[in-house]
């Protein structure tokens, strides 16, 4: 019996080293600044600075983190920014605070010009990633933004277009439903513009539905032929076509 009770005990005292460990592990979160690394690439209209750090803690096969980023980007070139695509790249030592950014500007008047400094990320998060080897030797911190894509105002680009593809749709898509809205309003009248409104699925066309909640249908209409015409206006500057 004995015996027993002490085999039981010896079975559970990896556990109980593991929870003992997990709650010391807990209790040890400080936050390790993540270097950022701001070396432009030949060429380059954006450069992008950033202080990053992260806090971590690893259970088992789990790792918790909770980022706290302040990234910016400047454009260093000539011309003014329609549309901006970049993968911010962010390592911990055992958790991953990248992601992908677009600054699209199509449909703004509030393009990025040149030598302004917009903000492309700034706050906290916390993600939860599996599956760890906790044995594994921490990485050392590291991150940097890299730009994928850029069009500017006059239609010439940076980096590679397949990038934004999907940019291109939601323009051209986007453009067809505001047309379409406007000359709704006008052959058809306030009520079936309100139908087709709430029909719609676009971010921009959402930002307009908010403004008829909100103020009204006039307000709505008011607002939908500014957007179109900053949209049909960036079109011709640009050519009218998309980079191939």
């Amino acid at each position: 019996m004995v015996f027993r009770e002490g085999g039981m005990w010896f079975r559970a005292l990896p556990l109980l080293c593991l929870f003992l460990l997990s709650q010391a592990s807990r209790g040890q979160q400080k936050a390790i600044d993540v270097p950022f690394d701001s070396t432009l690439v030949a060429d380059s209209p954006i450069e992008a600075t950033g202080t990053l750090s992260v806090r971590e803690t690893v259970v088992g096969n789990q790792v918790e983190s909770l980022w706290e980023e302040n990234v910016v980007a400047k454009n260093i070139s000539n011309k003014p920014i329609l549309l901006l695509i970049g993968v911010l790249e962010a390592e911990g030592p055992h958790s991953d605070g990248g992601y992908r950014l677009i600054e699209e500007r199509f449909f703004s008047q509030d393009l990025i010009q040149p030598g302004a400094t917009i903000p492309l990320h700034s706050g906290r998060f916390g993600r939860r990633q599996c599956c760890i080897n906790p044995l594994d030797e921490p990485r050392d911190p590291k991150a940097a933004f890299r730009l994928e894509f850029v069009q500017f105002v006059d239609g010439s680009t940076f980096g590679t277009s397949a990038r934004a593809k999907d940019v291109f749709v939601s323009r051209t898509s986007t453009l067809l439903v505001l047309r379409n809205l406007d000359q709704t309003y006008s052959d058809q009248g306030e009520q079936k513009f309100q139908t087709q409104l709430l029909e719609a699925h676009d971010p921009v066309i959402d930002l307009i539905s908010d403004t008829a909640k909100e103020k009204g249908t006039s307000a709505a209409i008011a607002q939908l032929r500014k957007i179109l015409t900053l949209g049909k206006k960036h079109e011709v500057m640009i050519g009218g076509r998309l980079p191939k």
